[in-house]
């Protein structure tokens, strides 16, 4: 999940900050560069957040 969600939200970021380069080798290595931190960010906030999110639902669904 980590993978396909870091990698979308890279790539949409990507587009909207800088556009489509023409220059179609420049742009992909741009977005695997951003793919790459932004997953190593992402990994450690879903191992954190999504445990803690699921107490606070299993405590409200009680």
């Amino acid at each position: 999940m980590c993978i396909c969600m870091s990698g979308t939200i890279s790539l949409a970021m990507l587009f909207l900050n800088v556009g489509f380069d023409l220059s179609l080798g420049g742009f992909i290595n741009k977005w695997l560069k951003n793919w790459v931190i932004a997953f190593f960010v992402a990994v450690p906030v879903a191992l954190v957040v999504v445990p803690t999110v699921r107490k606070i639902v299993a405590a409200l669904s009680r």
